[in-house]
């Protein structure tokens, strides 16, 4: 019997550990060391190190959709101005300036519409820029980013190996750029700029050389803005031949009349490449306002093209755009005057600031 005993009594060792409470205190112990394992090991691991191909990758970021608010600004839009100045953008790798109240590279958030308004042969875009934007209410301003681009000439003393530039008259019909090695329509410069300011409503409007700039790239550009306003130029852009009120003997001493500028003969390259079909159909679709200033009557004034196409149009700017509103519907019928409207300003002249503070101009530009 003591030798039963012995051979089944256990041992001293094997009694202690199968106590409760020694096997609820190694089941502690395994649970530490695992939480300190664990820990360690993910704090050993440097921020900058690969992750081990034995741990997943974290997730792609989920995207942002495009009407969500960012969490983080990268780069804070500027605010709009009460004024407007010069600055720059890059166009075609070459500076290009503008004058504007706001940047055209990173709109204002506040920014409501987008004026771009061209300016004359003078190239002075603060100043139209200026007229335009103190036509609005003080909350139409707060909330309207004007744009006058600047098309410089060479004698304008800018740096011709860094900046775009063109010839006196090159810039108002669309011809490519004067610059040696790129070559950029005036006319594309807009379309740019135009890209970058959407989605925003768009204006486009142009006083005397920028009027006539408005005028043909309103035929020209796949654009569709809110509306072009075209405000007192020298000449206009005929789809066909026949000027009326021009006596045929006149017409007959200007053989290229009806060559581009003026008509659809000879086009440039930015045109060319639309065609005569389309540029008449883009025109007639288009919401257009014309500002004619019943004094800018002058058949002398200096700053008026006088060259015999344009003088086959009419002998003074006031004539000129009164034939043409008078022309149009023998090329796209009675219903053009819905869409395109002809406001004539009493008493003014050649002056932007005039034109521009006319009720008609007003409700164009910002309504």
């Amino acid at each position: 019997m003591k030798q039963l005993n012995r051979r089944y009594r256990p041992s001293r060792a094997r009694s202690r550990w199968a106590r409760p409470s020694a096997r609820v205190l190694i089941v502690a112990l395994l649970i530490v060391s695992a939480l300190v394992f664990s820990s360690s090991t993910h704090l050993t691991v440097p921020a900058s190190d690969p992750v081990p191909s034995a741990v997943p990758a974290p997730p792609s970021p989920v995207p942002v959709p495009a009407d969500a608010t960012a969490t983080v600004t990268l780069r804070a839009a500027e605010p709009l101005a009460r004024t407007t100045t010069m600055r720059q953008t890059t166009i075609a790798g070459k500076i290009f300036r503008y004058c504007a109240n706001g940047s055209i590279d990173n709109p204002a958030r506040e920014a409501k519409r987008v004026i771009f308004v061209m300016h004359g042969n003078d190239r002075q875009p603060c100043s139209v820029a200026t007229a335009a934007l103190a036509t609005g209410t003080p909350e139409q301003r707060a909330s309207t980013l004007v744009i006058s681009p600047r098309f410089p000439l060479k004698e304008d003393r800018i740096d011709t190996q860094r900046e775009l530039f063109w010839t006196f008259a090159s810039w108002s019909q669309g011809d490519p750029s004067a610059n040696e090695d790129v070559q950029v329509s005036s006319y594309e410069v807009l379309d740019e700029l135009l890209e970058r300011a959407r989605p925003l409503p768009v204006v486009v409007a142009g006083f005397s050389g920028g009027g006539q700039f408005v005028n043909r790239y309103a035929a020209g550009t796949s654009h569709n803005p809110i509306r072009f306003i075209i405000v007192n130029p020298s000449s206009y852009l005929y789809f066909t031949p026949d000027r009326p009120g021009t006596p045929a003997t006149q017409l007959a001493i200007c053989p290229a009349y009806n060559h581009y500028r003026y008509g659809l003969e000879h086009l440039n390259g930015y045109m060319g490449r639309v065609g005569p079909e389309t540029l008449t159909r883009r025109y007639g679709e288009h919401r257009v306002v014309y500002l004619l200033g019943d004094a800018d009557n002058d058949p002398r004034s200096t700053s008026m093209d006088k060259t015999c196409g344009a003088v086959a149009e009419g002998a003074n700017r006031y004539e000129r755009g009164m034939r043409y509103w008078a022309y149009l519907p023998s090329v796209f019928g009675p219903g053009i005057q819905r869409h395109h409207r002809l406001h004539v300003v009493p008493r003014a002249g050649h002056n932007v600031h005039a034109m521009f503070q006319h009720p008609a101009a007003k409700a164009a530009l910002y309504e």
